[in-house]
């Protein structure tokens, strides 16, 4: 019963179709591949193994197979293949259900009917290359979460922090300043005597006026004045050298840099070369055999040490292309192609 098993998974490797006489034929179906997007699941191009019953005739194809194994004529292998055939209807009678490897199994029915569950194999689906069914879910979510994430991070470290952009001149000049305050408020000023009686109104007596009390001067030791005295030329020297450094320092005046003269680029030429030589004779030699009625403006042009031959030139590309193109028509000169040149 094997033996029929093995000739059946060899020809389904080449043919998509093989019968068994007075049994049934297995046809291979073509099943396309398939995405399911809800279960991220990608099953790739595959074959699956029918049965049909209708399929009684003998196509000659197991018969072939037993000749080319078993090197026997076709009768013989005809006769083996109808032995195995009838092995194969005996089983089934017999035990209700028969097994034939990766191609599948048969069973018997409650109505007496021949039932073929299919093998789950990936021998015959060569063009997929044997890819298995696989899972794929998808990263894009994730990936935006990511995203996200640091997008809020930046924007909050952007919001906490504030830059203040602070001169240190600016604080310099600042702390110079208040020096300068606090050093002319610790520095006493010198009070004159104030008239009494221009202060005093008319109705006080003259007499009270004339008995003003007189306020002595401290007296103060010699040492004690002179050094006093010091200390407020000291304060006055740091005063004035302070507001010195704190004077602005004259800005410089720019030197006038003239500048210098644009160089003018020369203007793109566009010649029409029909030809090309290392040398300046075979160059002459060729201008001479030229027609002139049609390259009337045939000239030379000296670039990199080759003599480039053009039939006309000019200072629009247009133009250029246009002459080209009715010169190339000429089948003398319909290599023509163009040199742009300054």
């Amino acid at each position: 019963m094997l033996r029929i098993v093995t000739h059946i998974e060899r020809l389904l490797l080449v043919h998509d179709c093989v019968i068994v006489p007075k049994f049934g034929g297995f046809v291979l179906q073509v099943v396309p591949a398939v995405q399911q997007a809800e279960e991220h699941m990608f099953r790739p191009l595959r074959k699956e193994i029918g049965f049909n019953r209708t399929l009684q005739h003998n196509d000659g194809l197991l018969p072939e197979s037993y000749m080319q194994m078993y090197a026997v004529d076709y009768r013989q292998a005809q006769l083996m293949l109808e032995e195995d055939v009838e092995d194969i209807k005996s089983t089934l009678q017999q035990y209700g259900k028969l097994s034939l490897g990766v191609l599948g199994s048969f069973c018997v029915g409650e109505e007496g009917q021949m039932i073929f569950h299919p093998g789950e194999t990936d021998l015959f689906s060569a063009v997929s290359y044997g890819l298995p069914v696989f899972h794929f879910p998808a990263l894009a979510p994730l990936q935006m979460e990511r995203e996200e994430e640091l997008l809020l991070v930046s924007k909050k470290e952007k919001k906490d922090t504030l830059y203040i952009p602070v001169s240190r001149r600016l604080i310099r000049v600042a702390m110079v300043s208040a020096a300068a305050v606090a050093l002319f408020l610790l520095v006493s000023t010198p009070v004159e005597d104030v008239n009494q009686e221009a202060y005093t109104a008319s109705f006080v007596p003259a007499g009270v006026v004339a008995q003003k009390l007189v306020l002595s001067e401290p007296f103060l030791p010699d040492s004690l004045v002179a050094e006093t005295e010091k200390k407020q030329e000291f304060s006055e020297e740091m005063i004035a050298r302070e507001m010195k450094e704190v004077a602005p320092v004259p800005v410089q005046a720019k030197k006038v840099v003239a500048s210098k003269p644009v160089a003018v680029q020369p203007k793109k030429m566009y010649h029409i070369v029909i030809a090309s030589f290392p040398t300046e004779s075979q160059a002459d030699e060729f201008i001479a055999g030229v027609d002139r009625n049609a390259c009337k403006h045939v000239s030379k042009v000296v670039r990199d040490g080759k003599y480039r031959i053009y039939a006309d030139k000019f200072d629009n590309r247009e133009a250029a292309e246009s002459y080209m193109a009715t010169l190339r028509a000429n089948p003398k000169y319909k290599d023509a192609w163009l040199f742009i040149s300054r």
